[in-house]
């Protein structure tokens, strides 16, 4: 049995540079059991699941997130939800992806539930030919308004989100900048790739690797995939597709229909008595 994927935070020594480090194999083997994503496709599924998931350390208690990448260039709709507690759910559409997208232009949407509050923060971010590493990058620059890096093993399914942290002056004394980011990266490239190397995912080698490189362990999270789809959700859905285009256009002359979560792909079998109860409450 595979074990379950966790997702880890870390803090080195100096309070310059935070870590965040998913072990995603379970979470990509779940995925492949899911979904039928074509062998091309795959890889850049994988790629955007795992580019995105490390932003569940950056969520607070009971807050939930949504990532949505809309491609123009080439043609594809990517959707990753999650929340806090380490739950998630995606798809990617068409999963018969024609080509693997090396560099996207669209849109970047993101939805953010806050606690207490019934409408999310929205925000939409203009894409230009970039990568999905990029990409991301892009999105804490602009979203958290942080230098991070997502770095992706080609070795194991695993990933980096390296972030430097703001120079905080306690003291009143005078700050001596730390390394850059991307000189950082540099310096630890070995590092991290030798990590990606052992494919490691018991906490304890986990949590020593990086103990080893300086880093202090902070927490780790279990990530699952879950869908919150249900059956009144999905009568409800087929409802507002009725009202819209009537019975004939949804059921045809059949007494039900059976319609497919996307995100999870279990199957309902919805009758035209359910619907037409639902529409005749409202």
């Amino acid at each position: 049995m595979i074990k379950e994927s966790r997702l880890f935070n870390f803090i080195n020594k100096e309070k310059t540079f935070a870590i965040s480090f998913l072990e995603g194999q379970k979470v990509i083997h779940d995925l492949a059991l899911i979904h039928s994503v074509n062998n091309q496709g795959f890889g850049f599924f994988r790629d955007c699941t795992l580019s995105i998931l490390p932003i569940i350390n950056f969520l607070k208690p009971q807050e939930n997130m949504g990532i949505f990448i809309d491609s123009e260039n080439p043609y594809f709709r990517f959707k990753l939800e999650m929340n806090q507690a380490g739950f998630f759910r995606t798809l990617i559409l068409p999963e018969d992806l024609p080509a693997v997208p090396e560099k996207i232009s669209g849109k970047l949407r993101t939805a953010k539930q806050f606690p207490y509050s019934k409408t999310p923060y929205t925000s939409i971010i203009n894409v230009d030919n970039r990568s999905i590493k990029e990409l991301m990058n892009d999105f804490f620059d602009k979203s958290y308004q942080m230098k991070s890096q997502v770095i992706i093993s080609d070795d194991s399914d695993q990933v980096i989100l390296l972030t430097k942290l703001p120079e905080v002056n306690v003291d009143k004394e005078e700050i001596v900048e730390s390394v850059s980011l991307k000189d950082y990266i540099k310096q630890n490239k070995e590092n991290f790739d030798n990590i990606f190397k052992q494919a490691l995912n018991e906490d304890n080698e986990i949590q020593k690797a990086f103990e080893e490189l300086d880093f202090d362990f902070l927490k780790s999270t279990e990530i699952k995939f879950k869908c919150n789809c249900s059956r009144d959700r999905m009568v409800t859905g087929v409802a507002g597709v009725v009202r819209s285009s009537g019975f004939a256009d949804v059921f045809h002359n059949d007494a039900s229909i059976e319609t497919k979560c996307d995100y999870c792909k279990t199957a309902y079998l919805i009758t035209k008595d359910e619907v037409n109860s639902i529409l005749n409450l409202h």
